[in-house]
This record gives structure tokens, sequence and C-alpha cells, in this order.
């Protein structure tokens, strides 16, 4: 199961690349940027964002793993959870929007160290 959600992830990730290239520039991409995107495409990039840090933690750290799976999917609160999350990127717009989330899980579900 683990290899078919790293795969699976994995292939996620490429698509995003393929659809948002400059999201993996990290030196030029921040919250302001993505401020400027469509709701829905945040929503997609901050979803597979969290998916890819759950499928991370899940090979490295599985107690991390199953809080982020908690804590943005439980109750179907992903919804919420997006808001939430665009909110913190606004904030903090001079930041990578990928730094924030990994922020945001770090304060939800502990130390990642």
């Amino acid at each position: 199961m683990n290899s078919i959600a790293s795969w699976s992830g994995a292939t996620v990730f490429a698509i995003n690349l393929v659809f948002y290239p400059h999201a993996g520039q990290a030196e030029e991409f921040t919250g302001k940027e993505f401020a400027e995107w469509s709701e829905t495409s945040q929503d997609s990039y901050i979803q597979t964002s969290v998916t890819m840090a759950g499928v991370i933690f899940s090979q490295t750290r599985p107690t991390i793993a199953r809080c982020v799976n908690d804590w943005y999917y439980k109750d179907n609160s992903s919804d919420t959870r997006n808001s939430t999350i665009r909110s913190a990127i606004s904030e903090n717009a001079t930041f990578h929007p990928s730094a924030v989330i990994l922020a945001i899980i770090v304060k939800e579900c502990g130390s990642i160290k």
C-alpha cells in the first residue's frame, strides 16, 4: 500500500508541476502570486501539498502522517481547512505557500524532527 500511495503522490506532484511549473521555483513563488490564482486552483494546490506531506510522513513519521490525515480530511473538513490555510498564506504573503502549509502542519501535529 505504501508504494501505491507513494506513486500516487508522485504522480499528483508531477501533474501539479505540469500545470503550475512556476510552483517549483521557490525563490520566485510567494503567497502574493498564490493569491492571484482562482480559489479552485488554490484548493488544488493546498490539497496536493497536504497529501504529499502525508505521503512523505507516512514513510518517515507515521504518527504525524495519521495526524495530518485526521486533521485535514476528518469529517470532510478540507473546505474549512483550505479557507484557514488560504488566510494564513495571505497573512504571510512574502513566503512560499508550501512553507506556510508546513508551518500549519507543525502547529497542528507537532514537531517533525
